[in-house]
């Protein structure tokens, strides 16, 4: 059974088909590209499969907290995403930020898998983190 963490990070994952990743958080400025490069920071961490950095620095403490209340080891379940995915290819079309929450819509995957997303990021500091993944 996946856990939560899983199907969040797989939700993002579709074959690439080996395309170079694209920095879309050059195409913001001021806080919004802030989170643009948090989300930057998750597809660099999957390519290179480095579940730690995901685990312990671009996910959010609430994530976290909510991960480990449902029994489940973070990078456990980052490596098996990783491990499933063919290849990341994550850009990011728009930003919305309120306060100290801000959203980041996603596409992933070309042609035919192409799809949609939106992440939610809390402010941890001065830096954004994934608190979770709305379809």
């Amino acid at each position: 059974m996946r856990t939560f963490l899983a199907v969040c990070v797989l939700a993002l994952v579709l074959s690439a088909c080996g395309a170079t990743p694209r920095d879309s958080a050059r195409d913001f400025s001021g806080p919004k590209r802030s989170v643009a490069a948090a989300v930057e920071d998750v597809e660099d961490a999957a390519r290179k499969d480095d579940p730690g950095r995901l685990c312990k620095a671009l996910l959010s403490p609430r994530l976290l907290a909510t991960l480990v209340k449902q029994g489940t080891n973070c990078t456990t379940a980052v490596k098996e995403a990783f491990k499933d995915a063919d290849s990341l290819d994550l850009t990011v079309d728009e930003v919305a930020i309120s306060g100290n929450t801000a959203t980041a819509k996603v596409t992933s995957g070309t042609g035919s898998k192409k799809k949609t997303d939106t992440l939610e990021l809390e402010r941890d500091g001065t830096t954004w983190k994934v608190s979770s993944l709305r379809a």
